[in-house]
Order: C-alpha cells, then structure tokens, then sequence
C-alpha cells in the first residue's frame, strides 16, 4: 500500500484531468477496472459535469526575480484557477493569495469547481516576502472538452444486491486524502478477488469526489435500487484512531454491523451520525432520492462540531511521511470482516419447543473451554424467533459473530432451526 501511495500522491490528480487519468491507468495495472468516460457538460440532475483543466505554468515575479513558481510545487496554483497573465498592483495580487495562518509553513490546497476564480496558495509566512508595489503573474491554464472518469470494478456475488466501496481519487499532491483510501481499497478488492463467491456482489468505485459520485449514478440510475449498501473509504492513514459515521438511516443492518466490528477489532475510536464527523461521497449515495444506506470510514475528527479533520489536512504538509502502514491494515481488516458478517448473517427461526437437550446433539459447550458461549447458550435459544438476526443476536448477548455463527451451523445441521433471509433494516 505504501507503494501506492509513494507512486501517486505528487501528481496533480484534479477532477477531470490528465493526471487524474494517469493515476486511474496506474489502478488498473493492479486490479482489473474498467473505466467509465462521462462527457464534460453532461447534466447530473442539478449539476454539470465542469470541464478538463490542465495547467502548463503558473508564477509570481516582483520584476526581478521569480517569487513564486508551481514547478516548485503543485499546489502553488488554486485548481481549476483561470488562466490570466497581467501586471497587478501588490493590494490586487494579495486578494488573490490563499494561506493557512494556523499551518503558516505549509501551502494549502485550494479550488474553485464552479466559479470563475484565480487564486496563487503559499505558505502564510511567505506573505512577508511581497514588498514591492507590483508584480508579474502568469497562470497558463486550460479548460477544453474532456470525459470524467470513474475507475469500476464489480466482483459478482451470488445475490444481485451489492455493496459499494468508494474512494475519492482527486486532490492533487495529497497523500492522506485520500490516496489512503485508494490503497486500502485496492488491497481490499485483491483480497475479495481470491475469496470463492459470496452472498453480495461489490462494485468499488474510485472517482472525482462528489461530482464524481454525481455523475455516476445520475447516468446510472438503474443500479440505485441494486445496491443495498455503500461504504466510504477517506483519509484512513494518519496517526489517530478511526472513526465510523453512520448512514442518514442509522440503524440498518450496515451500521449495526460497522459498531459491532469497531468495538470488536478496536481499542477506541469515534462515533457520530451522518455529516457529523465528515462529508465526502455518502452525501451523494445517501442523499435525497438515492437513500442508500452509507457509512464512511475515517480517522477525521468531528468536522460537524467546527474541528479541524487532522493537521496536515488539506495542505502540502499531507505527504507519504505521516502515513502509517499499521493503520491502513487495520482499515482493511476491519472492511473485510465487515464484509464478511454481512455475507454470513441471516435471521435464524427455531425448530424446537423447549430447551434443547444439547448434549444429546452434541451441543454442549464446556464452560471451563469457553465460559462466554457456555453461559450464554439459554439467551441464545430464547432468541430464535426469526425476528433477530444472528448479528443482533450476538450483540445483545455479548458473543463473538463467528463463535455465534459455528454454533448456530451445529443447530441447523441437526434440523433445529432453519435460516431465513432477508435481514431487515
């Protein structure tokens, strides 16, 4: 994964762009994508697709010398700036100048999608610097007629219902977002592509933040109602515990699934309900006349709450450096097992009256070998109504899902209970 991220994160991965190409190129040598092109200037229900952007150069001369260059560093440019080449007074140039003040060494990532705008980004210590009365700007950029495009990969599943993983592959020159997401993504679909067939079928999906989700869906609308789930992947590699936002919905099979597995595989993390703790790709899978249940996956602070995602967000302080390998595989593990309950759960109904005589079937547990189960196995058989899933079930009672799931295997084997589907949300 780190690989991935070392090869990637410099380029200048603006929505619709050649570097934008280039990296989605790069996934499908690693996993087979297939790519799909939707024309600039194509309506998504309220919003257009905007155009290509390229950028060939973009400076700063007080007359002399050059003060600021974007061959020094991509960010130095605003994405999608408008092109303009002019001398200006020092006042107009300095309303066209982004800084960080509580980051004053770093140089932020700006962009302006839908509004004509021009704008250099430096480093808020740097403004010091600008003390002549008039200065020579250039940004050479272009904006001509292009495809956005969507990096897809669908692993086919028993059940037609899918489950979409999602990342956002935009922001130019930026490691942690979210080119973590990409790459735990990626390991993730390598994972799964090994796996006999499950119950869902996936369909990953690394594309241009939001416009990209937009797009998509509004050119496909026909798999709305196939796609049962999605889950989002952003900013999962910096040093900070992950943090889980559930879907507008709240309390789908999906959310009780991502709580269960947190609070299993991890020390602590966050919790908080949708556009509480960030806003990317769920806004659109889970917005209005969509409504698929979305959860996103994190290491963000509460955004929703006025905090700050992480340090480095959004600036060229964002570099390979403050990835840790760890918590992209701990991301994925999560995913994984996530995943792997959702295919396993079904809603168990009893073909019993009374208490099992266990030990006539062979079900006894030995609680000195396993004290939990042992103890639990009353609440369980009084749990077999078939309004439970086998999920709720070992979450009420305090199990693990897979030592709930072996034991119910032994029931079913014996004909005592039978697995009803359609686990209800």
């Amino acid at each position: 994964m780190q690989k991935i991220i070392n090869d990637l994160w410099y380029a200048r991965r603006d929505l619709i762009s050649d570097g934008f190409d280039s990296a989605l190129n790069y996934i499908s040598e690693l996993i087979p994508l297939s790519i799909i092109e939707i024309p600039t200037g194509t309506e998504c229900w309220t919003w257009i697709v905007p155009p290509k952007w390229s950028l060939s150069e973009g400076w700063i001369s007080n007359g002399g010398e050059i003060v600021l260059d974007v061959s020094d560093h991509p960010l130095h440019v605003m994405s999608y700036s408008q092109p303009i080449r002019k001398r200006i007074k020092k006042e107009e140039l300095m309303a066209h100048i982004y800084t960080y003040p509580e980051r004053p060494n770093a140089i932020p990532f700006g962009f302006s999608y839908y509004e004509n705008n021009w704008k250099f980004c430096i480093q808020h210590n740097k403004l010091a610097e600008f003390r002549e009365d008039n200065y020579d700007i250039c940004i050479d950029a272009k904006f001509t007629e292009g495809t956005l495009k969507v990096g897809e990969l669908v692993i086919p599943g028993k059940s037609k219902q899918e489950i979409a993983l999602i990342a956002h592959l935009c922001h130019p020159s930026m490691a942690n977002d979210n080119l973590s997401g990409v790459a735990v993504l990626i390991e993730t679909a390598l994972e799964l592509l090994k796996q006999s067939q499950n119950k869902y079928t996936y369909r990953f999906l690394f594309l241009p933040e939001a416009i990209g989700s937009l797009a998509y869906l509004s050119q496909n609308e026909y798999l709305i109602p196939s796609i049962k789930y999605a889950i989002i992947v952003d900013s999962v590699g910096h040093n900070d515990v992950l943090s889980l936002q559930h879907s507008r919905q709240a309390n789908t099979e999906l959310d009780i699934c991502a709580s269960y597995v947190f609070k299993d595989e991890t020390l602590m993390y966050r919790e908080g309900a949708i556009n509480k703790i960030c806003g990317s790709d769920e806004r659109i899978f889970n917005g209005p006349g969509v409504d698929i249940p979305s959860i996103c996956i994190s290491r963000f602070k509460f955004m929703g709450k006025g905090g700050w995602p992480y340090p480095e967000y959004h600036s060229s302080d964002d570099i390979p450096d403050i990835i840790i390998i760890d918590n992209l595989v701990e991301t994925k593990n999560i995913i994984i097992k996530m995943l792997d309950i959702l295919n396993k759960n079904y809603v168990p109904k009893r073909n019993f009256k009374g208490p099992i005589c266990l030990s006539r079937y062979g079900l006894w547990v030995d609680s000195n070998k396993d004290r939990r189960l042992s103890l639990s196995l009353s609440d369980i058989m009084s749990s077999l109504e078939g309004d439970k899933s086998v999920l709720e079930i070992a979450k009420e009672v305090g199990i693990s899902f897979s030592d709930l799931f072996v034991w119910l295997d032994k029931l079913h084997k014996e004909n005592l209970l039978r697995r009803q589907s359609g686990v209800p949300d």
